[in-house]
């Protein structure tokens, strides 16, 4: 079956300008919106509403759920929904107790100037505070939700982490829930009604089912994926039966990219549940595309050129300690190279050697099978046969049937192999 869904100018460059990310340009406005979290999101409204009347039955929210199902959007709307004035922090501007009692509490416990809005904070990614550079953060925004003069918001993934427990009480606690399969795909579809793509039902389907719940990614998926197409195939997409991930691996990309610090570009990779082969390739695909400036990129690419060192090393010596200077290489190397290109938002693309291998995995399926069948008559390794016999079978193949018969009846070739040697491109 078939959809009239959506091409669309998405990422692609024209005429040195970007279009808007599909994610902000299908931003919800309203309750309605929200995919199956509509009950949080009106809990919300109904938090914010109370202290327009100076009545909050608690100073401040704490939401949590999966990444990608609209908690951060939630707020945004919601404070211009209220006229709320929106400062909005996430883990990589604010870590440590310093930081935090200049930023927010400041903020929390100055009244607003006659006839300006009503503040609103919102704390964002709090799980990613951790370690020693950001002891004592916690503990100042647990002492700031029973002082704060103004409605805050904190959000994360999981609110019962045990960090978390000095905070829950202070808090009225909104899940948000994990967006099903079904309902992805409708709304994809009708993101999709809009913008003039054809795709197939079951490409629609499986970008929804290897979201996991999470539909920014599985808009962002959309988008990526239908650059320069006019038709979206299952083809196109079956790869993404493989990726298994914690955060999608756009999220991870532009955490690295976007990184300021060594350990920011590091740690972003923590959270992809991605081999590091497949990692290397996103990273190495999308970083031309991401640094402007020659320098900045001759130096990011050397960086990965010594990451590609350091994993050919561990693959030939089996030397796996070898892996975190790999990972520090194409990581924080590739962040810091970047000095004088702008930070500018520009869409991740699928590495193309992975969509070669993957789109050629059943040529070389048989490749390989041939290379067994006939190395073990002709006493060669599978990469001797494949190298130095097989061009010279094609050809005999497509030119000589008698011969090609004789070959067929000495190596007991069957059908699917004997079409694989007549295929001029395999």
């Amino acid at each position: 079956m078939i959809f009239c869904i959506a091409y669309g100018t998405t990422t692609v460059r024209i005429c040195g300008l970007m279009a808007l990310p599909w994610t902000e340009k299908y931003k919800p406005t309203n309750a309605k919106g929200f995919v199956d979290n509509g009950k949080a999101f009106r809990q919300v409204d109904d938090w914010l509403i109370s202290w327009t009347k100076g009545k909050p039955r608690k100073k401040v929210a704490f939401l949590h759920g999966p990444p990608g199902v609209g908690k951060t959007v939630c707020v945004e709307v919601l404070a211009k929904a209220h006229d709320f004035d929106l400062i909005s922090l996430d883990a990589s501007n604010w870590r440590t107790k310093n930081a935090i009692e200049r930023i927010v509490g400041a903020a929390s416990r100055q009244r607003p100037l006659i006839g300006a809005k009503e503040r609103l904070i919102v704390l964002d990614e709090l799980e990613g505070m951790s370690g020693s550079q950001d002891r004592g953060g916690l503990s100042t925004i647990a002492r700031l939700t029973k002082t704060t003069g103004c409605p805050m918001v904190l959000i994360a993934n999981d609110v019962w982490n045990t960090r978390f427990s000095s905070l829950r009480n202070s808090c009225i606690v909104i899940k948000f829930q994990r967006v099903p399969v079904r309902s992805i795909v409708a709304h994809l579809r009708g993101i999709c009604a809009k913008e003039e793509l054809l795709a197939e039902e079951e490409t629609l389907r499986l970008i929804a089912d290897r979201a996991k719940g999470d539909l920014r990614s599985a808009i962002t998926d959309l988008q990526a994926l239908s650059q320069g197409k006019s038709f979206l195939a299952y083809e196109d997409v079956h790869w993404l039966g493989n990726r298994d991930r914690k955060e999608a691996i756009f999220a991870v990309l532009g955490r690295v990219f976007k990184a300021e610090t060594c350990w920011e570009a590091r740690k972003a990779v923590e959270v992809a549940d991605v081999n590091y082969e497949m990692l290397f390739e996103w990273i190495y695909e999308n970083t031309p595309h991401q640094l402007s400036n020659i320098d900045d990129l001759n130096d990011a690419l050397n960086a990965l050129s010594r990451a590609d060192i350091y994993f050919r090393r561990i693959r030939t010596f089996q030397a796996w300690k070898l892996l975190k200077y790999a990972f520090d290489q194409m990581t924080a190397g590739v962040a810091m190279a970047r000095k004088k290109s702008p930070r500018r938002w520009v869409s991740f693309k699928f590495p193309q050697r992975i969509s070669v291998m993957s789109r050629t995995r059943r040529k070389r399926q048989l490749r390989k099978e041939l290379g067994l069948k006939l190395g073990t008559t002709l006493h060669m390794s599978v990469d001797a046969v494949v190298r130095d016999v097989l061009p010279y079978l094609r050809i005999l193949f497509a030119n000589d049937d008698a011969a090609a018969t004789k070959m067929m009846e000495a190596f007991d070739l069957n059908e699917t192999l004997i079409a694989s040697l007549r295929d001029s491109s395999g």
